[in-house]
């Protein structure tokens, strides 16, 4: 009898020690496991590691292509009511349309000033890349400088600025424009002749250094004479005001040199009203779509060709080239090409050919 109470105690105990043990088992085995997910550092598994960084890839990833997607660029120029900067807008657009990124156009007024406030709103928007085509080289350098100090790269269209950090200059060779200018109309006029020159904005370097590549043009031919040389700061009515001034000053004007295809207009519009349209001879610079019908018409004898579109495709590119870790050149140098009726049908190419087989400036790299 005590043999059989005493194995069945024992039996009791340990089946109470086994049923402990078991529990206590699969208590500390689930607090090992959650410790492990829990703690920073706790070693991984082969298949833990390969997802954790297949995650991260992919977010990188993502991350990457959202960035570039998401680029925002703000540009200003003098004005958008004239349609050389309206064609560069244009070009822009279609840069950034191309990329994915967000463009911000806005027209300054031909006010330097209000140049200075649209900078340092883009500033304070955030804007990854800021592309300035200044109304005053000197005044906007403020807003350059403060572009600089916010670490927002900066890129300018034709005008360079006396001062401040510039990524790259992107311009056409404003002495070159006007030196062919005055070469195309000396050659045309047979090498003798009388000549009216309507200024751009001199205040500006492009308006000054066609000036001076028109004058030096002219000065290789001893029978070529410049009559006048009178600023209508790229305006059509003011253009067609001087040059009714003019028609009545001099007597006898053989040909009409101006420095955009505005101004051009303007003059044939008072030659035209004077009744001399064909006697005189007017020449533009910019390769507008109506100095371009001019042209056809007879109107205008030439223009010569400094495609804003392209411009601002340019500039647009060449930011998002930085952005995205290229290495892009200081200065991108534009072409001009005089348009007249020899290669009138050639002008959409020559004007605003941006396919990647056309991206000349690539060459510059």
């Amino acid at each position: 009898m005590k043999k059989k109470c005493l194995g069945t105690i024992l039996c009791m105990i340990m089946t109470v020690v086994m049923l402990t043990g078991c529990g206590g088992n699969e208590s500390g085995g689930a607090q090992k496991s959650a410790g492990n997910e829990s703690v920073e550092g706790a070693e991984k598994t082969p298949a833990q590691e390969e997802s954790g960084d297949e995650a991260g890839q992919l977010q990188k990833s993502t991350s990457e292509a959202e960035t570039a997607e998401n680029y925002t660029i703000g540009y200003t120029c003098p004005t958008l009511n004239n349609p050389f900067f309206v064609g560069m807008m244009e070009g822009a657009q279609k840069a950034a349309d191309e990329r994915g990124v967000t463009l911000t156009m806005l027209g300054g007024d031909n006010d330097v000033t209000k140049q200075v406030q649209q900078v340092e709103d883009f500033i304070s928007q955030g804007m990854d890349a800021i592309v300035i085509q200044a109304v005053d080289t000197t005044g906007i350098v403020t807003a350059v400088t403060q572009a600089n100090e916010a670490g927002i790269p900066v890129l300018t269209t034709a005008e360079t600025p006396t001062g401040g950090d510039i990524l790259c200059a992107i311009s056409f060779d404003s002495y070159e424009s006007g030196f062919n200018g005055g070469t195309y109309i000396a050659q045309t006029l047979g090498e003798a002749g009388k000549i009216i020159e309507l200024q751009g904005v001199m205040g500006q370097e492009t308006s000054r250094e066609k000036s001076r590549g028109f004058a030096e043009a002219i000065a290789e031919y001893s029978e070529m004479e410049i009559l006048a040389s009178q600023p209508a700061d790229y305006d059509r009515a003011k253009a067609m005001s001087v040059m009714e001034n003019m028609l009545q000053t001099f007597d006898d004007i053989d040909a009409v040199y101006a420095a955009n295809d505005e101004m051009a207009l303007g003059a044939a519009q008072a030659i035209e009203a004077a009744g001399k349209t064909g006697e005189i001879f007017v020449m533009g610079n910019d390769g507008t779509d109506e100095a371009l019908e001019a042209v056809s018409q007879g109107t205008l004898g030439a223009t010569n060709g400094t495609p804003g579109y392209i411009q601002g495709y340019i500039a647009v590119d060449i930011a998002v080239r930085h952005l995205s870790g290229e290495t892009v050149p200081e200065v991108i140098n534009e072409k001009n090409t005089v348009i007249d009726k020899t290669n009138l049908e050639q002008a959409d190419q020559i004007l605003k050919a941006v396919s990647e087989k056309d991206w000349y400036w690539l060459e510059q790299f």
